[in-house]
């Protein structure tokens, strides 16, 4: 039985070269992936290098890629040539969040689910994985191989931001893959570069983030202005779920063109990523993970706080409703 990563290699031309795309303003685990595959296809034998869109809104994820000197390529300048084959790892441009594609769509590894059907040659999308870093490490068990100490430690870092050190959405591939790279790689430095880096300077803006919030029912939206990472909305996020009145919020940074979101829920019933991606169609882009999920939305779009919350709570409703009628065919 032929395996995933034979499957994908056999639909590469190993005479272009193969560019592995993260989703855009990646994390953690899309860069692991990212570096987990790349340096997998040059053993192989391709010339592969990195790139995504966007840019590195996170403290710790840049201290992650200047530690273990992570090398990317421009993104204006893979667009530009224009003779790659692209891997997108992490997100999909079905899924809303690869606005881009630099070089021509060949392959699409994820562990979202996708709003759209994704058009390409191979597509390995495992949606009850915890980390796409996971995925990424089953190509190596296939081929026999074992990263190097670099790669093992970017990927051990990926598969722990996104399952939050194995306490949430873990899968029995996720559990071998970190038992495996926690050997090989560093687990100390995946660890320090995963926890979260504040700057003593947002001590304000973290101060002013509750100033502005919007409660109905159990959702709850908080409005944030100034130069708010998406970090820092993440954190603001999961603090502001610890309210035992609400199970769905959304943390809004008002600024510039496009404002960012970031959404959390501890609904079991409930995706956060399918509510968030609802909400703003028409007016933005979102998705992610049943648990939690982000998105932007145009400026000149956006509905006020009022306008806003009322969309997540129509969505939810969707969902909920969804959720009853799939229950009813099963």
């Amino acid at each position: 039985m032929e395996g995933r990563f034979d499957a994908l290699i056999s639909v590469l031309d190993r005479n272009t070269p193969v560019l592995v795309q993260t989703h855009d303003f990646p994390d953690h685990d899309a860069v692991g992936a990212a570096c987990g595959l790349s340096a997998l296809l040059r053993i192989k034998g391709y010339l592969s290098l990195v790139t995504f869109g966007g840019m590195i809104q996170s403290i710790s994820l840049g201290e992650m890629i200047e530690r273990l000197e992570i090398p990317f390529v421009p993104f204006d300048a893979a667009c530009a040539d224009g003779r790659y084959q692209t891997v997108v790892v992490d997100g999909s441009p079905a899924s809303g969040t690869v606005r881009t594609v630099a070089g021509e769509l060949i392959g699409v590894i994820d562990h979202h689910p996708s709003r759209k059907k994704n058009k390409c040659p191979f597509i390995d999308v495992r949606i009850d994985t915890g980390s796409c870093s996971s995925i990424v490490w089953t190509y190596w068990r296939e081929c026999g191989l074992e990263p190097d100490r670099t790669t093992a430690t970017a990927l051990l870092a990926g598969i722990q931001l996104d399952t939050d050190f194995l306490s949430r959405k873990v899968s029995e591939t996720d559990l071998d893959a970190h038992r495996a790279l926690y050997f090989l790689g560093n687990p100390k430095l995946a660890g320090d570069v995963v926890r979260t880096a504040l700057s003593v300077a947002q001590l304000a803006d973290i101060g002013r983030a509750f100033s502005d919030v919007t409660v109905q029912g159990t959702v709850l939206l908080a409005e944030v202005r100034g130069e708010y990472s998406s970090e820092l909305l993440s954190v603001l996020a999961d603090f502001l779920l610890r309210l035992q009145e609400v199970t769905f919020i959304a943390v809004l940074a008002a600024g510039g063109e496009t404002f960012r979101i970031s959404a959390r829920t501890r609904d079991d019933e409930l995706d956060a990523g399918y509510v968030l991606h609802k909400a703003l169609k028409g007016i933005g882009t979102g998705g992610g993970h049943p648990h939690m999920a982000g998105g932007v939305i145009r400026a000149a779009d956006y509905p006020g706080s009022d306008g806003f919350i009322r969309r997540i709570i129509e969505s939810i409703d969707y969902n909920r409703r969804k959720n009853e009628a799939d229950s009813q065919t099963d």
